[in-house]
Parts: C-alpha cells; structure tokens; sequence
C-alpha cells in the first residue's frame, strides 16, 4: 500500500513522507450506506455491520500470525514481535528518530539504526545484515529474510538529483538498480520525484514515484499523486510498467501484479483494476467519498479498502471512515465504520492495522487490531498505546 494518513499519525511516521503535513483529528460515528455501485451484474446488497466501539473486543479468534510492531513512548522506542495470543515474544530498542525506517519479513522483525540494517527474529535474537547510508527514504525485505533493498535521493556534484534504488545481498557490495539514467526514465524530471518501495516478492521489487517535498495532510494525499509504478528485477535490472496514469494513480499491487486505483477529482468515482497495465474491471462509485487504502486478498479475488465523506477530507476536519471489502467478481461489498482504522496487511481471512485515537492534547494512541474479512469482528492485537503496525513475519 502506498504510503498515506497512516504515514502521518505520528511525529516519526511524517519523516518518511518529506515533511508531509499532520494528520486530521479523528472521530468515529456509523456509517452504513454501501458505496460501490457495479455496472454489471446488480450485485447483492451491501451488509450494514454495527459500529466498532472502543474499547475493542475481542471478539473473534486470536490470529495465527506473528505480527511486529513499534511501541513508542515519549522519547524512546522498541520494535516488538507478537504471537498468536497477542504475547510480546521478543523487543529490543530502536532509535526513535527512525521508527518509521521498519519492516518485517521472513527473518523477522528489520529496522534501519547507526547506517545498518538489523533483524529482530522470533528467538529474541539481533542480528546486523548490512549497510544502510543516513540518506535512505525506506526498505523492503527479500523474500530470503536476509537481502534488502533501500532507495535514496542525493545531490551530485554538479547539482543535478540522483533516485536511487539499492540492492544489498549479504556478503556482497550495495547494487544500484534503478536510478534516473535509466532509459525507461530519462523522461522523468528526478527534482520532483522520490522513490517509494512498495515491498519486495517474487516477482522482484515493486515501487512508486512520489512528490518531492511537503504535502497536503488529506487523507491518501500521497496515493492520489504516485501516478507511475513499477517492478523491478533485482538481478537483470528489468522494469515492468504497473500504472502510469496520472489521473488514476496506484494504491496496491495485488499477488499477481494486478494494480488497483482509485479515479476522481472532487470525490471518488471509479475503481480500476488493471493486469499488465490493461483494465480488467472498472466499479463505479457514487462520488460522494473519497477512497484509498487499498489492500488485495491473497489470491487476488477481493479487495479492501478506506472511505471517507469528501466534505470531510481536508485539513482540521473530523474523518468518518469506513472500511469495505469487495468481492472484484461481483462488486458486492460488506462495510463497516471503524473509526480511524488503516488497513497495513492482508494474510489469510485477517486483514491486520491500526486503529488510532487522539486525546485533547494532540497525542495519538495506536490499537493493533485484526479484522475478519467475512464477518468484519475486530480482535485487538496485544493492549493499547502508541503502536504502529508494521507487518506479518
């Protein structure tokens, strides 16, 4: 999922997003009214769940995952590993000035500290993989658990900008395989743009051209702008175009490279799904809500994703949002209104995020929670406080 409000519900997180703007404060009320709206054939009706009330209950299963998570409070910061039951299996502190520079991968549980890369695994054990320079903007996991890759933005000597983005196996020396002199780039004006890796499978490393500099504290702003996508082969160099419409920019890579975006100007109006960068399916939307967060299901047959009223996406505003699972055969959508909930994760039946809140001072209290993508029943992962999300081992 690119990067979005999620990014900036902390101090730390809006590192990552060039000094993106802070987020709106939130407040949670129903919403019910099903927004997809599939040309053909009419689907079933939207089912109305009840409202999600704090605290969350434990209402469904615990999951079978090993989650990760960052714990922060005041000045200091750990990254967490957690079990099925919600236990805190392994910790260590991390810097808390890079608390967002974190991921989680076959390994264990990464984050980027004093220009390496470390590894938390599910032993409690900490391991340091390889260089990471001060100038990075994030990193994804190999599927190996031990290869990485970072992407940077750095001025030459003659002024001009490089984005790179770096391959680092162990053992090996850091490999430049993506950067503005590539022929499928050369088009791009590099002043404006960074890279934003998406995540790292099979299929190679995927990532998005985002905005240089500041931005708009709206919901998604930064979605709504990464026109271009695309996957690379972390060995032949090779670069697959995933989207490159800038009136419908990318908001998830699905299992099988499948893109999905969200079309509209005032308000959303369109879903688009796309395969090979052909549009495979296209929903259309009433308008009257602005859509992002989108997740895939494992096998590509689903999707979730976040609405929020138009009236209410701007800066200062409270934000309704609702959480809707679509089924991508039919269009038919379940719903439910979760307060200020970021979808992060989808494994199995479990879509996993964060629901924040904000006290009267300004300050942001994360719940990690699982939702059942059939039933939409929350479980809280672990207790509440100043957590965030960072991904399934």
């Amino acid at each position: 999922m690119i990067p979005s409000r999620a990014a900036l519900g902390t101090a730390a997180a809006a590192l990552v997003l060039s000094g993106c703007g802070v987020a709106a404060a939130v407040t949670a009320h129903t919403t019910t009214v099903a927004d997809v709206k599939p040309a053909a054939p009419v689907a079933p009706a939207a089912v109305s769940i009840p409202h999600l009330l704090r605290p969350l209950p434990v209402i469904v299963p615990t999951p079978p995952d090993v989650v990760a998570r960052v714990q922060t409070n005041g000045s200091a910061a750990w990254i967490e590993i957690l079990n099925s039951t919600g236990t805190v299996v392994a910790k260590t502190a991390i810097d808390p000035t890079q608390s967002w520079m974190t991921a989680a991968g076959a390994g264990g549980a990464y984050w980027t500290q004093n220009g390496a890369e470390h590894v938390l695994t599910v032993t409690g054990a900490v391991r340091t993989l390889g260089p990471v320079p001060a100038e990075a903007e994030g990193v994804v996991i190999a599927p190996d658990g031990v290869s990485y890759a970072y992407s940077t933005r750095d001025t030459l000597s003659d002024g001009s900008i490089a984005n790179q983005i770096v391959v680092v196996h162990p053992g090996a020396a850091p490999q430049v395989i993506a950067d503005k002199g590539a022929p499928t780039q050369a088009k791009e004006d590099a002043d404006n743009w960074d890279y934003y890796l998406v995540s790292w499978t099979n299929a190679g490393i995927a990532f998005a051209r985002v905005p240089f500099g500041g931005c708009g504290c709206g919901s998604f702003d930064m979605q709504m702008q990464s026109a271009y996508s695309a996957i690379v082969d972390p060995v032949s160099d090779g670069e697959t175009t995933v989207t490159a419409d800038t009136s419908c920019p990318l908001s998830d890579i699905g299992p099988a490279l499948e893109s999905v975006c969200f079309a509209g100007i005032n308000g959303t109006d369109a879903i688009r799904i796309a395969s090979a960068g052909q549009v495979i399916h296209t929903y259309a939307l009433s308008g009257k809500n602005d859509a992002g967060d989108a997740l895939f299901s494992d096998d590509g047959s689903q999707l979730a994703y976040i609405t929020i009223p138009v009236a209410e996406d701007q800066c200062g505003a409270t934000i309704t949002s609702t959480l809707r699972v679509m089924n991508l055969a039919t269009g038919a959508t379940i719903n439910r209104a979760m307060g200020d909930f970021t979808p992060a994760a989808w494994s199995g039946g479990l879509i996993y995020g964060t629901v924040d809140t904000m006290d009267a001072s300004g300050d942001y209290s994360g719940t990690l929670v699982a939702v059942n993508s059939t039933t939409l029943a929350v479980t809280q992962i672990g207790a509440t406080g100043a957590d965030r999300f960072v991904g399934i081992i």
